[in-house]
């Protein structure tokens, strides 16, 4: 619950949209089109789609996408949160997550394409991630498509920590991905340290460990999680200039 608390927190007494956001130091409107523009390419994403946005937060990315599909529902676990994406507008159905109150529950297998997005940082385990990855797998229709992004990678972490050159690149590629990591980590812990600030002066405190590396997860692990529910895994990195590319992969899984 210390997640969702957070969430929670940040989403009451936050009045900066750009800061009430899954990716700790803020997700600008600019970083939020870029992604949401990936996604839709990697998820092939098109009018005819009924999305499902998993732990969306308030919306930053799912307002961009909801455009482009037939109709997009966003689920979260905090009210605060939820209200907040509703104020935010957009043609997006909210659904709070484990409350029986509010909404109905909807049906398994209901979506052709499902998202989750800026979650998996939150797991310190693979049975969090097994857990998270089996209710995607209930939720998409059978041919749809899954995306878990922005995944800690332990493969990747440990190339970049130990300075290892990666087994497809040459030399140049490799220093020059190597220097464009040392200015994202500068970039991060200035934005870090800002929005610690931000948060202090809220009166919210973080969850322990909130923005430090993480340790990452076996991606053959992952993978089998998602091909034991019958689905077709590519992993795929994500750009280059993407704020986690070094350390964080996608999985794109069809359900054929």
């Amino acid at each position: 619950m210390q997640w969702t608390d957070f969430y929670g927190s940040l989403a009451k007494l936050e009045p900066d949209d750009e800061f009430v956001s899954g990716r700790p130091g803020g997700l600008t409107p600019e970083l939020a089109e870029r992604i949401a523009d990936d996604i839709a390419t990697k998820m092939c994403l098109s009018s005819s789609d009924t999305l499902l946005d998993y732990g969306s937060g308030t919306g930053a990315i799912t307002r961009l996408l909801a455009p482009g599909t037939a109709s997009t529902t966003a689920m979260d676990v905090p009210l605060s949160v939820i209200e907040r994406g509703k104020a935010g507008g957009g043609d997006i159905e909210w659904v709070q997550l484990g409350t029986e109150d509010i909404g109905s529950p909807l049906p398994d297998a209901s979506f052709i394409k499902v998202l989750s997005y800026y979650n998996a940082q939150a797991f310190t385990s693979h049975a969090e991630v097994r857990n998270h990855i089996d209710t995607l797998c209930k939720a998409v229709a059978r041919g749809g498509v899954v995306m878990l992004g922005d995944v800690p990678d332990r493969e990747r972490s440990g190339q970049w920590e130990s300075g290892e050159r990666g087994r497809d690149e040459n030399r140049t590629v490799w220093m020059g991905r190597l220097e464009r990591r040392a200015l994202d980590i500068e970039r991060d812990e200035r934005a870090l340290a800002a929005f610690s600030e931000r948060l202090a002066n809220l009166g919210i405190e973080p969850p322990p460990g909130y923005g430090n590396p993480h340790p990452g997860f076996d991606r053959d692990i992952v993978a089998r999680m998602f091909r034991e529910n019958g689905g077709n895994v590519t992993v795929v990195a994500q750009p280059l200039d993407f704020p986690n590319a070094h350390t964080c992969v996608d999985y794109i899984v069809h359900f054929d």
